[in-house]
């Protein structure tokens, strides 16, 4: 009889044993797991080559062209560069052609109006045959917002604003003529001030 009541209260016991860890296993369970947090791509905000707008010092150019696939990013980005040069090369023209306008008005008397204008589509010639070599600061590819499926391709171009306002002085002060007529140190304050103008709008 002794030995029965051992065997059951050894029993018992270890029933209790199982239970309780079987009742530790659910609590475990049915705890929520710490789920990592998910990563989230970031989105650039607006255009790539954020920097690429023209200052009081340097003229910038972006130009956009598209890419079919990736293996054409290469292509589409020369394609790109010339694009850029040639949105660069009209803007510098635009600047220049509107500062010796506000020149020319504010300093009429003595001055050649015709000469100038000839000299400023001198200068204009020679810029132009230097922004061929102008180097690329900044290019990106991305798919592209308007044409899914497609890969946008952008290019950034500058030229120093001051190295525009040299040679459209050296250009002037060459010429025996236009250098009579010709004030370095007022043209200056109208160069810069279109360019602010242009920059600005």
């Amino acid at each position: 009889m002794k030995k029965l009541g051992l065997i059951l209260g050894i029993a018992l016991i270890s029933l209790a044993a199982i239970s309780c860890g079987s009742s530790k296993k659910a609590t475990k369970q049915d705890a929520p797991a710490q789920q990592p947090a998910p990563v989230v791509q970031n989105q650039p905000a607006g255009l790539p080559c954020p920097d690429c707008v023209a200052t009081a010092t340097k003229f910038k150019y972006l130009a956009q062209t598209v890419a079919e696939s990736e293996y054409d990013i290469q292509s589409a980005r020369i394609f790109a560069e010339q694009n850029a040069r040639d949105g660069l090369q009209a803007m510098i023209e635009s600047v220049v052609t509107r500062s010796v306008d506000q020149f020319t008005q504010q300093h009429r008397d003595g001055n050649n109006v015709k000469n100038i204008a000839k000299g400023t589509i001198q200068s204009v010639g020679i810029i132009k045959g230097k922004i061929k070599n102008t180097p690329v600061t900044c290019w990106d590819a991305q798919p592209s917002k308007l044409t899914p499926g497609k890969i946008a391709v952008y290019v950034c171009v500058e030229y120093n604003a001051e190295e525009v306002y040299e040679q459209v002085v050296e250009t002037m002060s060459a010429d025996s003529e236009l250098k009579i007529d010709f004030k370095q140190e007022q043209y200056k304050n109208d160069f810069y001030k279109a360019l602010e103008e242009y920059s600005n709008n």
